[in-house]
């Protein structure tokens, strides 16, 4: 079917007489009595249908004079509706008819430049002005479109058009023309075998045989589709197309809609898109006690000994999430009329014990431990051929004294990265958060002297200026395909998220073992409990670590709140204290006074609280 592609509101040719039969039609004067002392018998007017010509230039009318001045929006409120427009309003609509488009701007909203069902579409994905959608565009490039439902990609390239109409207004669009996404390349890939569950694949390193693809699914919607995907793993993609350059979001999605298609394929061998209440039910269960051949280590998705679950059984609150990721894709699918009903509605989520503390402080390391941590890893990073040693320093202290979240670090830039103006010694980044809020942290001179180490392990001069480059890379490649593609430009390709992990714990695992061959100094770096949190620490702990120890010394809530980059001042003052410790610290001086007698109630001041 072709598409409908104009999508702009249409310009506007009027004359006198068709402003005069529109107030008489508002006056309610019989349309023939209208069409007889305004139009001749073959008027394209009279030919077209005459009230539906009508009701359209009233409708145009009022769109154009809100183009110009969005605050009458109200006053002709009544006349959008079909109610009577007073001989004022249609001077306003007249005026405004005549005069020449203005030129738009980010703040507008789209329902000012384009038609309502495209505003519409838009709307419901959450843009609402023009800048929203340019950023949107080269945040997902030529691709944008596929999860907005009915803008194909010839009303894609029209919107295209416009706004690059317009550049200094509305900014440079990043792509020259939308594009149509190759679902083709996805027969080049292998077929999965329902049979051989222990060649588990991640998502979009497979394709699935005809009768579990879903093309044929019996929940398949009847009525005309708004996306263009053909089969589930098509409608997948353009699901996660929705949270491109939302990296945290778009992982944890892909996860859980990753784990679920296996599930369906090789568990209960149907297609995603023909599961029942039960079947929702039953993979609910399967998430509390996945088979064997669904698990291991914690590996890269290129490795062939990746998994979809990890070893150490989910969480309820990590079954729960799972749970709300597939009810949510399965609405917007039905929402697009991909699918015809979603069965997720009738399942009840796992139940979760909460927490007083949803943050996990208590993994944040005592400050000695910390300290240890620095100075095991800052003396290794010392030996010329201990490059891992150098960015695996320079990482944690990324996180530990400037409390990035290792995503965050990921995603750091050199060109971000400046002294400050109003400190000696110390030097601001600009890093993207959650919420996609770019927020400034202050940076150490220690981190400044650890980046400065691993960017001479890379053939680079920190201090130079250099192009847009990530703060840290690795410095050996690793062998395979993917990661040789990946790195094969050199140094504009830095780390994922995911690989901080392996970097970071297997850091870790050489603190603790230079910790053993030195056990015989008279200080020991660390205590048995100390070794005992570093074998579980993760790159998040160093996170926690810098909130607790920068409000143990009085750094300001709203100054550790602004680095952290939380939403509330509220969760930043969680780290004022981790619970536990509050309630053992009272606890010990609350038995101290009973053992010792009490104070005497007499001499003694009641206290709030």
């Amino acid at each position: 079917m072709t598409q409908h592609t104009d999508v702009e509101l249409p310009e506007l040719t009027y004359d006198r007489a068709d402003y005069t039969a529109l107030r008489a039609y508002c006056l309610k004067i019989p349309l023939q009595r209208i069409a007889d002392l305004y139009y001749s018998e073959d008027s394209p007017q009279v030919e077209q249908g005459l009230e539906r010509w009508l009701i359209d230039m009233r409708t145009k009318l009022i769109e154009r004079a809100i183009e110009h001045n969005p605050r009458i929006a109200e006053i002709l409120q009544g006349a959008r509706q079909g109610g009577a427009i007073t001989a004022k309003a249609l001077e306003i609509l007249i005026q405004a008819a005549d005069m020449p488009k203005p030129a738009p701007s980010r703040s507008q909203k789209l329902s000012q430049w384009f038609r309502p069902k495209t505003a519409s579409a838009f709307r419901a994905e959450g843009i609402l002005t023009l800048g929203d959608l340019v950023d949107l565009i080269n945040r997902r490039g030529p691709g944008w479109w596929r999860s907005v439902p009915r803008i194909g990609v010839g009303r894609a390239d029209t919107l295209l058009q416009f706004l690059r109409r317009w550049p200094n207004q509305l900014g440079e669009v990043g792509i020259e023309r939308s594009h149509i996404e190759p679902f083709e390349d996805i027969n080049l890939l292998p077929v999965l075998d329902p049979l051989r569950k222990r060649e588990l694949a991640p998502l979009g390193t497979f394709q699935l045989p005809d009768w579990l693809s879903g093309t044929d699914g019996v929940n398949r919607a009847p009525a005309f589709c708004f996306i263009s995907a053909r089969n589930d793993l098509e409608a997948i993609n353009i699901y996660l197309n929705r949270y491109k350059g939302q990296e945290h979001t778009e992982r944890a999605y892909r996860k859980e809609l990753e784990r679920f298609i296996l599930w369906c394929a090789l568990v209960v061998c149907k297609p995603m898109s023909s599961l029942l209440v039960d079947d929702c039910e039953a993979y609910k269960n399967f998430l509390r006690a996945p088979l064997p051949e669904f698990c291991g280590p914690r590996t890269a998705r290129t490795s062939k000994r990746w998994k979809p679950f990890a070893d150490e059984p989910m969480s309820a609150a990590s079954q729960k999430q799972a749970v709300l990721v597939l009810r949510g894709a399965f609405d917007w699918l039905v929402k697009v009329r991909y699918l015809a009903g979603n069965p997720w509605v009738a399942v009840k989520d796992p139940k979760v014990i909460k927490q007083a503390e949803e943050m996990q402080i208590d993994r944040a390391l005592p400050r000695s431990a910390w300290d240890s941590v620095v100075d095991v890893l800052t003396l290794l990073a010392e030996a010329a051929e201990n490059h891992q040693d150098r960015v695996a320093l320079a990482a944690i202290l990324l996180m530990g004294d400037s409390g990035l979240r290792r995503a965050e670090v990921a995603g750091a830039r050199r060109h971000n990265m400046k002294p400050s103006r109003h400190a000696a010694g110390v030097w601001l980044l600009a890093v993207l958060g959650k919420r996609s809020t770019v927020r400034k942290v202050p940076v150490s001179q220690r981190t400044v002297g650890a980046l400065r180490a691993h960017w001479r392990d890379r053939g680079l001069v920190f201090d130079q200026q250099v192009n847009d480059l990530p703060l840290l890379a690795p410095i050996v490649v690793p062998g395979t395909e993917a990661a040789q593609a990946k790195h094969v430009v050199g140094n504009t390709h830095g780390y994922s998220a995911n690989s901080f992990y392996h970097l970071v714990t297997t850091a870790l695992r050489r603190v603790r073992e230079h910790a053993a061959a030195v056990s015989g100094a008279e200080a020991p770096l660390f205590t048995p409990e100390d070794l005992a949190q570093l074998e579980s620490t993760s790159p998040h702990a160093f996170r926690h670590t810098f909130g607790t120890l920068a409000v143990e010394d009085e750094m300001p809530i709203v100054v550790a709140q602004d680095i952290l980059g939380h939403a509330s001042a509220s969760t930043t003052a969680i780290y004022v204290k981790a619970k536990e410790k509050r309630i053992a610290e009272a606890a010990e001086d609350y038995y101290g006074r009973q053992n010792k007698g009490g104070p005497d109630r007499k001499d003694t001041k009641s206290e709030p609280g």
